[in-house]
């Protein structure tokens, strides 16, 4: 092909189910119409100049030498394990232009956007499969298991397939929307994904045969058993609700800060900035919330009646919020 074209993928939210799909538990995730969009222009050459209108120059290939692209991050990865899959000898070159409103870093999936949609993009060129499945297979592959990353599959999911599902059941089960809006707020405060993610993993996956078990474990333990048993119970009550009808968002949000308060009192996720971001949107009639990702910094957000957004969104701000939106739910990959 030798015309300009786009493709975009949304941001997520992890309703119920946070630091749970690497332990092989279910998830509820939405896509969020926060997205990154890739423009692809052709260009005589066989390089591929990739630039971020955010970040500025992002990354350069040669499809001449696939054999040294730089794997070492997910986009170097895709692209030199399609082009070794499909061929390139007559390809040409693309300059690509990123254009995301996914806060970045900050636990909405705004990587695994970006992945998604040049993933999708680089199928499209090479005469590959497109369809979701197949996009959200490959994505999984190139950015956890070809770095044995300690994340599960629930963020290339979300981003493939869009819309509001419990995954990590067989396929996607779609849900039903709570009443009110969702207001996504970034605290600015930088994290460490991978350290958090291995860190709770760690910590538990020895603990899951015995997820039921009451006693017979040391204080700590026992916490992280209690826990992870109440996030679990939370996921499974939550999602069939869903699966039935609209949900009350009042009861919703009690829920969710029930869950939030195992990742910040058992896991130690949350941060005071975030503590305050979430306590001033409750003050301002949100119904309550959670961090959203990795936590240790990054996004919070909390439902709310929809006459209350604009007073959240002010007051989550006031409280040390860098950037608070209302957000709707959005498609997949396109």
């Amino acid at each position: 092909m030798n015309t300009t074209f786009t493709s975009s993928a949304p941001g997520r939210l992890c309703l119920f189910g946070e630091h749970q799909d690497y332990l092989g538990l279910p998830v509820v995730a939405m896509a969020i119409d926060r997205r990154c969009k890739l423009t692809f222009s052709p260009r005589e050459d066989q390089k591929v100049s990739v630039k971020s209108e955010a970040l500025g120059h992002v990354a350069e290939f040669d499809l001449q030498s696939s054999d040294e692209m730089d794997a070492r991050q997910p986009l170097g990865m895709a692209l030199r394990e399609l082009t070794h899959e499909f061929g390139h000898q007559s390809l040409h070159g693309w300059n690509v232009d990123i254009k995301s409103d996914i806060p970045i870093q900050a636990g909405c999936s705004s990587s695994t956007a970006l992945l998604t949609a040049w993933v999708a993009s680089w199928l499209r060129i090479l005469g590959g499969h497109c369809e979701v499945k197949e996009v959200v297979s490959r994505c999984h592959q190139y950015e956890v298991l070809k770095f044995n990353g300690a994340g599960g599959d629930m963020d290339q999911f979300a981003c493939g397939h869009g819309g509001l599902h419990r995954f990590g059941v067989g396929s996607p089960q779609p849900l039903h929307l709570p009443s009110g809006t969702f207001v996504l707020a970034d605290s600015g405060q930088p994290k460490d994904t991978q350290v958090h993610l291995k860190r709770c993993r760690d910590a538990r996956l020895p603990l899951m045969p015995h997820l039921d078990a009451s006693s017979g474990f040391d204080k700590e333990s026992q916490a992280l058993i209690d826990g992870t048993r109440i996030n679990r119970d939370l996921e499974s009550h939550w999602s069939a609700l869903m699966s039935r009808t609209q949900v009350d968002g009042a009861s919703m949000g009690l829920a969710l800060t029930e869950h939030h308060a195992v990742l910040r009192d058992v896991l130690g996720l949350s941060t005071p900035r975030i503590e305050s971001m979430l306590q001033a949107a409750s003050n301002a009639g949100a119904w309550g919330g959670k961090i959203n990702g990795s936590g240790g910094g990054g996004c919070a957000f909390v439902l709310c009646p929809d006459s209350a957004v604009t007073d959240v969104i002010e007051a989550m701000q006031m409280a040390g919020a860098r950037g608070a939106w209302a957000v709707h739910l959005d498609k997949g990959v396109s």
